[in-house]
């Protein structure tokens, strides 16, 4: 027998889980993306986990340490539940995680638990083998029922857009819907190069090139999303992805320098009046479909005429709002006004406000105290 080795290919994986559980770190910590990461961030934890386990029996030193094991039938039952949770929220913000999605995966979860002490790492099946829980557990545990339930729920989550999207469509619901539907692209890569594997592994030609392409697009299957699900804000706001995403630009001319100045004019009256810089979850989408421009166009303006980004932009008005508080001798809970402010970072908020003003929140109203607010 061969002695458990690493090669080019193995390494290689390696390689990528240790980026695939970067990249969940990073979904798990992100405080300037969306809220809802986290179904995302374990989906790609759990990726990264499968694959070491993967490059374990790839190295055959799965033999040697039978205990290494990631539960990976575990996390196939909840790869389905936790995509599902985390499309919802683009469609309804208050959608709360029902627990019924994760009754499976939790009997899967316990049973392995106890199968795993049991069967020695699953090596030692000969004391287990007659026991009622366990002919319930294994036929479960088959890769194919965890295939059925990754289907069965990109069925309901594109079932669940169907039904829930309306009859009109605005920029924001147009842009979501490429943007979700990308998701579930990407997601059902992933399903599918996962399927194809106990399809293939029946032929004689199958060997373990085969098995590397595929476990290679699986990786890019849910390592997109992660990805995507890392750069959503930058994508709604207008900054990556503009040409796939974006609605098309049917008017391409360019713009009059008197028809920008009434755009922006437009622009600037509704940040004033509306206040939607208030909102941490504000998007370039939603300000362009509120004031009825083209998200191009109200990209445009912001770099042309206030010379700056989307982010600089709602930031210095939230700023501009954060020294009025400041200057209220009545306000005192300055270590919480990041939140209030529409800042979804507390940090964020002091250095923004440092580059502003050259000193921070409180040094600000200490030497505004006494002042009558401008």
């Amino acid at each position: 027998m061969q002695a458990p080795s690493f090669d080019t290919w193995t390494t290689l994986f390696l390689v990528v889980s240790a980026i695939g559980t970067f990249l969940s770190v990073l979904l798990f910590t992100d405080k300037n993306g969306r809220k809802n990461n986290w179904p995302i961030a374990l989906i790609t934890l759990g990726f990264s986990l499968i694959l070491i386990q993967y490059v374990l029996i790839w190295t055959r030193y799965r033999t040697i340490y039978p205990y290494a094991y990631f539960f990976d039938d575990v996390w196939y039952f909840l790869f389905g539940p936790l995509f599902y949770i985390y499309i919802l929220k683009f469609y309804t913000k208050e959608y709360k995680s029902n627990l019924i999605h994760f009754i499976l995966p939790l009997f899967i979860a316990i049973l392995s638990v106890i199968y795993y002490i049991k069967t020695k790492g699953y090596s030692a099946y000969d004391t287990v083998r007659d026991e009622i829980l366990f002919k319930i557990y294994w036929p479960i545990r088959s890769p194919w029922v965890g295939i059925a339930v990754l289907i069965c729920y990109i069925i309901i989550t594109l079932d669940f857009i169907k039904i829930y999207n309306p009859p009109k469509k605005s920029q924001a619901t147009q842009l979501r819907d490429r943007w979700v539907r990308f998701l579930i692209l990407l997601f059902s890569t992933f399903v599918v190069a996962y399927i194809s594997y106990y399809v293939l592994v029946k032929f004689s030609f199958f060997n373990p090139l085969w098995d590397y392409a595929i476990s290679f697009t699986m990786a890019i299957g849910i390592y997109g999303v992660g990805y995507m699900a890392y750069t959503e804000p930058k994508i709604f706001n207008g900054e990556l992805f503009t040409n796939l995403f974006q609605p098309s630009k049917k008017d391409k001319s360019e713009l009059s320098p008197d028809t920008k100045n009434e755009f922006y004019s437009k622009l600037i009256t509704y940040m004033e009046d509306s206040k939607p810089h208030l909102n941490s979850d504000l998007r370039l989408i939603d300000i362009a479909t509120a004031i009825g421009l083209p998200i191009h166009i109200v990209s445009q303006l912001i770099n042309e005429k206030a010379n700056t980004n989307f982010n600089q932009f709602i930031n210095a008005y939230r700023i501009k709002e954060a020294s009025k508080l400041l200057k209220k001798s009545t306000y005192t809970s300055i270590s919480s006004m990041y939140y209030d402010l529409g800042f979804n970072s507390r940090t964020t908020f002091y250095n923004t406000f440092k580059d502003k003003y050259g000193c921070t929140p409180l040094q600000y109203q200490e030497s505004h105290k006494g002042k009558t607010l401008s």
